[in-house]
């Protein structure tokens, strides 16, 4: 059954079900003044009868609030008998999605009511489509909508105000695994970082070697954005390291570091940090020493040589494989 019908208007509850935060007051004010004019209130709200006797809006809240501070003392209303719960929360949210204004926080909070009413999980199969056919939202809004808040929660559990965290920068960081989704949202808020500059350290860091990615998550780890996808460029993770090291110990400004990146490219290293076995330097100068003696000693001490070729051998030959080793790494 459903009729039209002026009503008390201190008989008239609230939605148990509004998901509504905070109402636009200006709104209330303007439809306030409206109905004390010569047009009153053009659409009537709809409201159910309780059990008590009293009624419940199922939608026109608003324009119940403005009736009240309008002073008006009854309301024509449209009454439903048969209005169950779920209907209510759907009412409830389809009205207010109409107006464009819910805040995420309200959007989410509906949707996972109605979900609840269904009886869902969101690992159900066809769990979209099914939430599609009951609330006419579209699939990719409804995924979104999950997805960010999925985000959110995790990040809301390690400390983070995720209410300002923007849709956009979650979704520009999406492609991440979770840890290091969540690492470089939390680090670009605290750097002040622009969603574009994410998006580009998320594209450098997805494909790079985890340790190195850890690194350069890391909130200690203070390495501009540029500098954080420059060095993901590089292809020996275990040198990118040490340039990190030689950066940050360093304080190096922005341009000397990348700088010091583009020679890495080339096969340039800082010097005294980036060796590729911590001997190196040594064994090398130890080679141009004997080579020389060798060479000045010539046949006069060869036996000499071939008496402490044991010792000699096993020197030549690390030399050897360190040399070819430093030309594949620099082809």
């Amino acid at each position: 059954m459903n009729s039209y019908m002026k009503i008390p208007i201190d008989m008239i509850d609230a939605n148990r079900y509004q998901i509504r935060e905070k109402h636009d007051e200006d709104m209330i004010s303007s439809i306030a003044v409206s109905a004390l004019g010569r047009h009153g209130i053009l659409q009537s709200p709809m409201v159910r009868m309780k059990e008590d006797g009293r009624f419940e809006t199922v939608y026109g809240h608003g324009r119940v609030r403005a009736a009240k501070v309008a002073g008006i003392k009854e309301l024509e209303c449209r009454v439903e008998s048969d209005v169950t719960d779920d209907e209510m929360r759907l009412y409830m949210g389809q009205e207010n999605l109409l107006r464009s204004d819910l805040s995420e926080k309200e959007q989410m909070a509906w949707l996972e009511q109605v979900q609840e009413d269904m009886g869902l999980t969101v690992g159900d199969a066809g769990f979209l489509q099914k939430l599609h056919a009951k609330t006419s939202l579209p699939v990719s809004i409804i995924e979104e909508a999950y997805y960010v808040n999925k985000v959110r929660k995790r990040l809301l559990s390690s400390g983070t105000q995720s209410d300002e965290v923007s849709i956009t920068l979650i979704n520009r960081t999406r492609g991440l695994k979770e840890p290091d989704q969540d690492k470089l949202i939390i680090k670009s808020l605290s750097k002040g970082w622009s969603v574009r500059s994410a998006f580009k350290i998320k594209m450098a860091i997805r494909d790079i070697a985890p340790e190195l990615r850890a690194i350069l998550l890391d909130e200690e780890t203070d390495l501009t954005w540029k500098v954080m996808v420059a060095i993901s460029g590089l292809e020996f993770p275990e040198n990118a390291i040490k340039i990190i090291d030689f950066i940050i110990t360093r304080r190096l400004p922005e341009k000397t570091a990348l700088r010091i990146i583009e020679d890495a490219k080339k096969g340039i290293y800082p010097r005294y940090e980036v060796a590729y076995v911590d001997k190196f330097e040594e064994t090398f100068r130890n080679f141009r020493v004997v080579n020389n003696i060798i060479g000045k000693w010539g046949s006069r001490h060869y036996e000499i040589v071939k008496d402490n070729w044991d010792e000699i051998e096993p020197i030549l030959t690390n030399i050897e494989e360190k040399i070819q080793a430093f030309r594949r790494l620099h082809r």
